[in-house]
């Protein structure tokens, strides 16, 4: 339940990423699995209670703790990390421009947002919905993942990582940033 930052620094492998915030239990919910255990790694331990009570709330009744110390603690232990590219909407920009036939362009934005306006070449699934539509998403090249800040990037791109993809990157400022900057989108 670490920032969406902080995670991309470092993270176990495998982990979910789902920023602490008042959208945790929601997104918890909606994606992940009810018959595991679940474990926390929080940026504050004083954090723990109130994202243990949002899990409960949504029927995770099976948190068994968090990593004591955090992930600086599992660091000089020497256990593996992952890390998480992040770019800015102006390297995703002049990425896709530079090769838009090889990157995928995932936006996990809902409907009514894609049709707002989105990037011209980008895939469509909602982030809730990732899960079951991985074979939509190719394997074979790097994917850059879009939402409408970051947040929702981070969730799916912690999936896509976990489901073995490569080469993921999330947008940070997601398209509210690409939209202020007046990068190209289409509706």
């Amino acid at each position: 339940v670490r920032s969406k930052e902080a995670f991309a620094a470092s993270h176990i492998p495998g982990s979910i990423n789902i920023p602490f915030g008042a959208t945790l239990p929601g997104w918890a919910g909606w994606v992940l699995p009810y018959d595991h255990p679940t474990l926390l790694v929080v940026d504050e331990p004083s954090r723990m209670p109130e994202a243990t009570t949002h899990l409960l709330r949504v029927g995770f009744d099976d948190v068994q703790g968090y990593l004591e110390g955090g992930i600086d603690a599992w660091q000089v232990r020497g256990f593996e990390l992952a890390s998480l590219r992040t770019l800015s909407v102006h390297e995703a920009d002049r990425q896709i421009r530079d090769s838009a036939d090889a990157v995928t362009v995932l936006d996990v934005r809902t409907e009514k947002e894609w049709d707002s306006g989105h990037i011209d070449s980008a895939v469509h699934i909602h982030g809730g919905r990732l899960q079951e539509r991985f074979s939509d998403v190719p394997r074979d090249k790097p994917v850059l993942v879009i939402c409408g800040s970051g947040y929702r990037g981070s969730i799916a791109a912690s999936f896509l990582q976990r489901e073995g993809y490569e080469s993921v990157s999330n947008v940070m400022g997601g398209m509210s940033a690409w939209k202020a900057a007046r990068l190209p989108t289409t509706q």
